[in-house]
């Protein structure tokens, strides 16, 4: 066995027993994409893992009370939005994630309808990863002003 085999078998052992630890310790942490790794996993986590920090976060009362329970979809789809840059390093999300986040929240929104809110009024509270193209999905995440905005939803004009 040469010495470039035998350090990639460290290597990955090292990466498992990091995710032993992280596991057997409970808390959530950073997901890193590996190159030329399925980024679905990575999605499929990060979508869970935001829907599961709303449910447990510090202002979750408030975010049950106030956007939840009321009819306005821009708290909703700003909702996902704000706990990814409060808790996830603002990650990139794209209208299909935010779907998916509604639903597990339990008021799912329909894709179409929360592209056409983006596109519309939250254009200005979002910053966008890419050029919009027809059938390919754009991420997004939170700008200065969008997490101005929420704030003004969930604790009211004045902090």
């Amino acid at each position: 066995m040469d010495k470039s085999t035998f350090r990639q078998i460290d290597r990955r052992l090292d990466d498992y027993e990091r995710r032993i630890r992280v596991l057997e310790s409970g808390r959530v942490v950073k997901i890193k994409t590996v190159h030329g790794q399925d980024k679905s996993q990575n999605s499929e986590e990060l979508i869970l893992a935001i829907v599961n920090k709303a449910d447990d976060c510090d202002e979750s009362d408030e975010i049950q009370g106030k956007v939840l329970d009321q009819k306005s979809m821009e708290g909703k789809i700003l909702l996902c939005f704000y706990i990814s840059h409060k808790y996830f390093n603002n990650s990139w999300l794209t209208t299909g994630n935010v779907e998916k986040i509604t639903s597990g929240l339990g008021s799912k929104i329909d894709i179409g309808n929360i592209s056409n809110k983006i596109r519309g009024e939250l254009r200005k509270y979002l910053e966008s990863g890419a050029v919009r193209k027809k059938g390919q999905p754009t991420p997004y995440r939170l700008n200065r002003k969008g997490m101005k905005r929420f704030e003004e939803i969930i604790y009211g004009k004045n902090k």
